[in-house]
């Protein structure tokens, strides 16, 4: 039942729920309102130490991130920056490279930190019901095999990334991306979905029919067609056994 308390913060009197059922024990603060809880928070944060001067000296002095910071006092780096912001400390720009990122020689926040077994089982099966199949080498996973140094993964075809980076920047290329939209009136030619459906914008891809490998037929439109991204890892995955959408020359 309700019983006439105090504001931890501002000692107005309230009617309040004074029992935790959940947690079996009595309320220890109560509030008036989210002001009045916030404003009780910071003063016991500054009663630790936690302070303006505090934040000044680690965030300016120091240079420190919010992140940095956050991992050396075990708090969420949100909640520094929002008492950064709280405090009106200027901040800096983004990027400027102040405790951003990993330093050289020093240690990773995720060391000693693993996948659980089923994290790995339920990445494997994601991967597996997309399509994506692992290289194997004289039956063996290609990274496990013995000279895996020296191998090559499935999907290498002589270098060509570099190539196919240069080429998507191109003129040629974008003239011929605004052809296969046109023609395939945004819908995928496969499953016959259409692009502006909710949740599927910008997730089509353009299909080489002819592998990329070869020069002559990249840009040609006869030889592209528009479709979705399952449809696509579904055209170069083994579930495609009539090898529909491919043609080898």
């Amino acid at each position: 039942m309700k019983e006439y308390v105090d504001c931890s913060f501002c000692s107005k009197e309230l009617k309040r729920q004074t029992w935790n059922y959940h947690a079996g024990r009595r309320i220890d603060n109560f509030f008036c309102d989210n002001d009045c809880k916030g404003s009780w928070q910071k003063k016991q944060r500054e009663n630790k130490g936690f302070n303006k001067e505090w934040l000044e000296n680690e965030y300016i002095v120091n240079k420190k991130s919010s992140n940095q910071i956050a991992r050396e006092i075990g708090r969420d780096p949100k909640r520094i920056w929002e008492w950064i912001k709280d405090y009106g400390i200027e901040t800096r720009p983004r990027g400027n490279g102040y405790g951003q990122g990993f330093k050289k020689g020093g240690i990773s926040p995720f060391l000693g930190m693993t996948h659980t077994e089923k994290a790995k089982s339920d990445q494997r099966e994601k991967r597996l019901n997309d399509g994506r199949v692992p290289y194997l080498k004289d039956g063996v996973h290609w990274m496990s095999h013995p000279d895996h140094k020296y191998s090559k993964p499935a999907s290498w075809r002589g270098g060509v990334s570099p190539d196919r980076q240069a080429f998507y920047s191109t003129e040629e290329w974008a003239n011929a991306v605004k052809k296969v939209w046109a023609r395939d009136k945004a819908i995928c030619q496969r499953c016959s979905k259409k692009h502006n459906n909710i949740g599927i914008r910008g997730t089509f891809h353009i299909h080489h029919i002819i592998s990329f490998m070869h020069k002559e037929y990249r840009s040609k439109h006869e030889n592209l067609i528009l479709v979705c991204k399952q449809c696509h890892l579904w055209i170069h995955s083994k579930k495609n056994e009539n090898k529909e959408f491919i043609k080898e020359i």
